[in-house]
C-alpha cells in the first residue's frame, strides 16, 4: 500500500525519468538534423551530451526499479500502472499517470528517432565507403566476404589511382 509520502516520492522519481526522456528527444532532433546537414563538429559536441543524457536515464531507471521493488512491486517499471490504480488522491494520481505515459511516450520517441538517425550514419558510412572504394582502385569488385561485424569486406587490389 502507498503512503502519500511515498506516493510524492514516486512522482519525483517518474517525473525526473520524463524531463531526461525529453531532454534526450530534443539531443536527438537535433542530431537528426545535423545528421542531415553532414555537420561533423556540431554532431560531435551532441554525441557527448547525448552519452551524458542516456547515462543519467539509465542510473534514473535503475533507481526508480529500486524505489518500486522496495514497495514491493516485483515488475519495476513494468508494474507501474498498476500501482498508480492504487494510489488514493485523485491529485496524484493523475500527476503520476499523466508523467508516466508521457514518459513512455517519448522513450517510443526515442527509439525511433535513434533509429533513423543510426540509418543515416549507416547510409553515410556506405557512401564514404564507396568512395573510399573508388579511390582505391576497387570499383566493380564485386567478390566480397562478411567480417565478424556483419559488415562487408572487399577483397584487396593492390591498384591505387590515388598514386601516380
Amino acid at each position: 500500500m502507498m503512503t502519500t509520502h511515498s506516493s510524492e516520492q514516486l512522482l519525483e522519481l517518474v517525473q525526473t525519468l520524463e524531463h531526461i526522456s525529453s531532454q534526450l528527444n530534443d539531443i536527438l532532433e537535433q542530431e537528426q538534423t545535423v545528421l542531415k546537414a553532414q555537420d561533423s563538429q556540431q554532431l560531435t559536441i551532441l554525441s557527448v551530451k547525448k552519452k551524458s543524457l542516456v547515462s543519467a536515464l539509465e542510473n534514473h531507471t535503475k533507481t526508480v526499479h529500486i524505489f518500486l521493488h522496495n514497495m514491493n512491486v516485483k515488475k519495476g517499471l513494468y508494474g507501474l500502472s498498476n500501482l498508480i490504480s492504487e494510489i488514493k488522491s485523485e491529485t496524484e494520481k493523475q500527476l503520476l499517470s499523466t508523467s508516466w505515459l508521457r514518459t513512455q511516450t517519448l522513450s517510443e520517441a526515442n527509439k525511433k528517432i535513434n533509429e533513423v538517425n543510426g540509418s543515416i550514419i549507416e547510409l553515410n558510412r556506405r557512401h564514404t565507403q564507396r568512395s573510399l572504394d573508388v579511390l582505391r582502385g576497387q570499383v566493380g569488385a564485386t567478390s566480397s566476404t562478411y567480417g565478424a561485424d556483419g559488415h562487408a569486406m572487399k577483397n584487396k587490389i593492390s591498384r591505387n589511382i590515388s598514386i601516380v
